[in-house]
């Protein structure tokens, strides 16, 4: 009888030790959040792509911790502003050494991405990220780009200008940095490729407050249209300036254009610009609107979302490890919002890409006619 209470006892004992045990570590378990970084254009020139993106995450986030987290671990999101410029070198800096976080999401902006990938590679990090100059994602292996290389964009935005315009003379001016280098480069092959001629070429320091120079030696050059790959505000200088001289020819650009910090401005009127062509369905926009009611929406917003709800699809199956994490990337099929099928190649760019051309009209852009 004795042994028979001693070992109920015991028993007891063991249940009330693991029961313990169990709480401590649901509490640990509560204070070790999946951290991801972000960088993005939260100020400057681009805020108003970075608000969207930022809009699409803070709904994937919010989701994913209302159904558990991943594995049950709460997801936190850690933001740094990078004002799509050289600063994304500090920023991925401190979100990868300084605040050690799991995985990175951004950046945005090719002058900021260039930078500050190799710091995400260097420490290995797997970085989902969007800027689109055609080298970025040569700089290492854990990068993979959601967004479509320039190299699809400049080849797009000459057939179009061949095929679609029936232009033969252009004259280039674009922005010197990473992104404007891209498109210009494949631009021009393989305009001249299809038999157009460029008659002017230039290019202009993202910071310049000051076309003239430029334009007057356009006006003269006897192009039929301007292709001008440029950031929002030294774009915004330029096509002033462009209307200023009394030039009247068609102007298209880059998705950078796509920022409400150009086409809001009644001086970029009409100015065509192209960018990739992203699902949005009004299911998702409704779900935007009712749990992120103070977020921009814009064509990127499905993009911030898709890039969470990777990772977490990612993490759920292989954990936090990031060279688990990378690799599972390199592998996976993931059915998206801004698009069916998301799946990268051997070098990380998306394997398809699709494209819109839009136009600035009334403070807005919209779809150009065909």
């Amino acid at each position: 009888m004795k042994k028979i209470l001693v070992l109920a006892i015991l028993s007891l004992f063991v249940l009330i030790a693991c029961g313990q045990a169990d709480t401590t570590s649901t509490k640990l378990t509560e204070d070790n959040p999946v951290k991801i970084g972000v960088s993005l254009p939260l100020s400057g020139e681009a805020a108003s792509i970075g608000a969207g993106v930022v809009s699409g995450i803070k709904l994937a986030v919010k989701e994913v911790n209302a159904a558990g987290g991943i594995n049950g671990r709460p997801l936190q999101i850690i933001y740094e502003d990078d004002k799509c410029s050289r600063d994304g070198v500090t920023t991925v800096t401190k979100l990868v050494t300084a605040d050690n976080v799991d995985a990175l999401i951004g950046p945005l902006c090719s002058s900021a991405a260039g930078p500050g990938l190799p710091i995400a590679q260097q420490n290995g990090v797997p970085t989902i990220f969007y800027g689109s100059a055609p080298h970025l994602t040569s700089l290492g292996d854990y990068l993979f780009r959601i967004y479509p290389s320039d190299s699809f964009a400049g080849k797009f935005l000459a057939e179009y200008v061949i095929n679609n315009m029936q232009k033969k003379k252009v004259a280039i001016v674009y922005v010197k940095n990473d992104w404007g280098q891209g498109i210009h480069d494949t631009f021009k092959a393989r305009f001249e490729e299809l038999g157009g001629t460029i008659v002017f070429d230039e290019s202009l320091a993202q910071e310049e407050s000051d076309a003239r120079t430029v334009v007057t030696k356009l006006k003269a050059s006897g192009a039929e249209i301007i292709v001008a790959p440029m950031y929002p505000a030294v774009g915004l200088v330029f096509v002033k300036q462009v209307r200023e001289l009394g030039i009247d020819l068609p102007i298209i650009g880059g998705d950078a254009f796509e920022a409400e910090e150009f086409f809001g401005k009644k001086e970029t009127e009409g100015v065509m610009f192209i960018a990739g062509r992203f699902n949005s369905p009004e299911e998702f926009v409704q779900k935007l609107k009712q749990e992120v009611p103070d977020g921009t929406i814009n064509t990127l917003t499905p993009l911030g979302y898709d890039a969470v709800n990777l990772f977490v699809q990612v993490m759920k199956d292989v954990g936090t490890d990031k060279t688990a994490v990378r690799n599972a990337l390199a592998r996976t099929k993931f059915a998206g919002v801004s698009s069916s099928v998301i799946e990268f190649d051997e070098i990380g760019d998306l394997k398809s890409a699709n494209y819109d051309v839009k136009v600035a009209k009334d403070g807005h852009w919209v779809l150009a006619e065909e």
